[in-house]
């Protein structure tokens, strides 16, 4: 899907977002995710400072405190 071109049906997409990203991913830029934010109607992103294309990895704890955040919002409503 890296070279699929799916921007025509994000704004289909009904659930809450979250989107974690590396300001360093070369195989998918930063640019591209803010673009995707801006397509999903409820979408939130959140940058891994210095971290590439596998940001859970480079950061877990960070990872892991954002989709915990994340979730727990989610449950609260």
């Amino acid at each position: 899907l890296v070279n699929t071109d799916l921007r025509d049906i994000l704004p289909n997409i009904s659930c809450p977002t979250l989107l974690i990203w590396g300001d360093k991913d070369t195989a998918t830029p930063i640019e591209d995710a803010k673009t995707i934010e801006s397509l999903i109607p409820d979408a939130g992103l959140v940058t891994v400072a210095g971290a590439g294309h596998f940001s859970f990895l480079e950061n877990p704890q960070l990872f892991e405190r954002v989709l915990s955040s994340f979730l727990a919002k989610d449950m609260n409503k």
